[in-house]
């Protein structure tokens, strides 16, 4: 399914380490409040918790691991990204960050290579990362499965 129009180039802006960061705003189902993390018994809290998200559990990631940033050195998150594919809204993942800077008209990016960063852009004065979502949601899948303890066969 296709984004509407207007959304086809914006970018929801955020700040994670003192870095910017773009995302398609089609591909943010929600930007929430951040919860209290609780941890998931077969996971290090370093790698991922849940939050209680409308009355559902919403696995939450750490953007230390996501970033490959030292987590001492990161503030507070101020807001949670809901991250997913639409319009099922499955598969949901939040992803903390430090703040949300606000939408940004951007032409579609076009994501080559393997890198999380599809590619570098000059927006409102800084240079905005801009991501690729699903390189995202799949860094964020292999993080949790290789942390995951090993099943007895």
């Amino acid at each position: 399914m296709s984004a509407p129009s207007g959304d086809a180039d914006r970018l929801l802006t955020f700040e994670v380490g003192h870095a910017a960061y773009g995302l398609p705003i089609r591909d943010v189902l929600e930007v929430a409040d951040v919860g209290r993390v609780a941890c998931v018994p077969t996971l290090p809290i370093g790698v991922a918790g849940v939050v209680n998200h409308h009355g559902d559990a919403l696995p939450v990631v750490s953007r230390a691991l996501v970033f490959e940033l030292d987590e001492a050195s990161l503030p507070e998150p101020q807001h949670v990204l809901v991250l997913g594919d639409r319009p099922a809204d499955t598969g949901r993942v939040g992803l903390p960050v430090d703040r949300v800077l606000g939408l940004a008209h951007a032409p579609g990016v076009v994501a080559r290579g393997n890198e999380l960063v599809a590619e570098r852009r000059p927006i409102d004065g800084r240079i905005v990362h801009v991501l690729s979502t699903g390189r995202l949601l799949a860094r964020v899948a292999d993080a949790i499965e290789g942390a995951a303890p090993r099943g007895a066969h």
